[in-house]
């Protein structure tokens, strides 16, 4: 399971009201370090007799920083800093949105001296007129119109260009404030922090293609200026086109079992033209993976045969034990995974304190296997992560797939996250409760990825026209 892994660290602007909170910063940091110690499947191979006094010091060092926090915004910055010791991007942390409703004029007034830059959408297009602007700039809105920015470049800070409103709510953002920042990472290719509705901040990577800004787990932005006005269509999560008469694109851009069914609905509808297609591009790039039962629709058109997996040992606390059992009562699972869920956790129940679990191989096997396509290209890059290279796992032994693109993120090897909200409901924590048997095999990728089988070094290179001439050989 996955939310998006890359978290950015950076200071955030604070109002007034923000900064004369007390957000008691100490506890909240003895609280996450006591979860992350008791729970973490990975604490104890990140935290080894060798690395003791690193991290000991590290913990030191945050430990005063936290004593002066002043305010919610920056205990979260620091926790979050403090976190990255593990170097593992399922370690998260993330601000509780409060669910009751507020009086407009109160938090307008709350966020009043947020960072802004008067500008009109006049003085913007005056601006982008001038020859030699960079190609990211320009105004964007989000689908639905709901908030329209305008991209320029400013360095203040160390970034490199800063979105700001010219449209939106008019109560939690109004005209002229930071909504978003970029620094440029590669051609094309975007670092961020991104403040949400209630000015919370995310971080994402982001892409720049066709005038469309896409934001990993955060949604588009699609350009209205200079050029063409780009229309916001409401896309289906997943999709599947042909390209010529030999090859389908299949885009499988998440793992999340909550529209785990749309996938199953898509390949169910179009089994017909996947039987009789030679060759199939399933595009993987940005999946961020959610649950392992998504991808299994695709197993009959991608194995070739059982793949050989490993099995998952789960750290058995009361708080791990804990998720199982409400996994049980999931519906966004079916009976037979719900049921399976049930008996974890009572067997999770006898093992208390202990890794549950043998290290055995797995095999995931289809109930049966489609002659067609015949060749299989799957596209990655580092925003594959955590499901979705579960999935390679098992696809790269098929003798009908290839792996195209770049390496994959390499947050595979401690999963299934269980979800835990600090004492007085101010942040929640995410974090793996189980350990992959392939660390011990020599076999793990966190920090590294899945290398593709062919590796596209070319930045500008058409990702899907590669790979469907590379299909089309002999």
């Amino acid at each position: 399971m996955r939310t998006s892994p890359l978290i950015a660290l950076a200071l955030c602007f604070l109002s007034a009201s923000a900064i004369s909170q007390t957000c008691n910063c100490p506890e909240q940091f003895d609280w996450l370090r006591g979860k992350i110690a008791l729970n973490y499947a990975g604490f104890q191979d990140k935290v080894t007799a060798e690395k003791q006094a690193e991290f000991d010091a590290h913990t030191a060092a945050f430990q005063e920083q936290v004593a002066a926090a002043g305010s919610d915004t920056a205990c979260l910055r620091l926790l979050r800093a403090w976190t990255k010791w593990f170097h593992d991007g399922h370690v998260q942390i993330y601000p509780l949105t409060p669910a009751a409703e507020e009086d407009p004029e109160q938090i307008r007034a709350r966020f009043a001296q947020w960072e802004k830059k008067e500008i009109s959408e006049a003085q913007a297009h005056a601006y982008l007129d001038v020859p030699g602007r960079d190609s990211v700039e320009g105004i964007y809105e989000t689908m639905g119109g709901t908030y329209r920015v305008a991209v320029l470049r400013d360095t203040v800070s160390g970034r490199e260009f800063a979105a700001y409103i010219l449209r939106a709510d008019g109560v939690w953002w109004m005209p002229g404030q930071l909504k978003f920042e970029l620094v440029r990472t590669a051609p094309g290719q975007y670092s961020s922090r991104v403040f949400l509705r209630d000015h919370s901040e995310r971080s994402a990577e982001v892409s720049l293609n066709g005038g469309i800004l896409r934001f990993q787990d955060l949604g588009n932005w699609y350009r209205q200026y200079p050029g063409e006005a780009l229309a916001a269509k409401r896309p289906a999560v997943y999709t599947l086109n042909s390209l010529d008469d030999h090859t389908l694109l299949l885009r499988v851009p998440t793992m999340n079992a909550s529209v785990r069914l749309e996938l199953d609905s898509l390949i169910t509808a179009n089994k017909d033209l996947l039987a009789r297609t030679p060759r199939l591009i399933i595009d993987c790039r940005d999946n961020g993976g959610g649950s392992d039962i998504t991808f299994y629709p695709l197993r009959p058109y991608v194995y070739t045969g059982p793949a050989r997996g490993y099995h998952f040992r789960i750290y058995a606390t009361a708080d791990n034990i804990e998720k199982y059992a409400a996994l049980g009562s999931d519906r966004d699972y079916p009976k037979k995974q719900r049921r399976g869920y049930k008996k974890m956790a009572k067997k999770l129940r006898k093992q208390k304190g202990r890794m549950y679990g043998f290290c055995e191989y797995v095999r995931n096997k289809p109930q049966w296997i489609s002659p067609n396509p015949k060749k299989v290209a799957i596209l990655i890059d580092g925003g594959c992560a955590s499901s979705c290279e579960q999935f390679l796992f098992y696809a790269r032994q098929s003798k009908r797939v290839t792996l195209i693109g770049t390496n994959t993120a390499g947050i595979a090897d401690y999963g299934n996250l269980h979800h835990l909200n600090s004492p007085g409901e101010k942040f929640v924590l995410y974090y793996p409760t189980a350990r992959s048997c392939r660390i011990d095999a020599g076999e793990g990728i966190d920090g590294v990825g899945i290398p593709p089988d062919v590796r596209i070094e070319d930045e500008k290179t058409d990702w899907v026209e590669f790979a469907r001439a590379y299909l089309a050989r002999d």
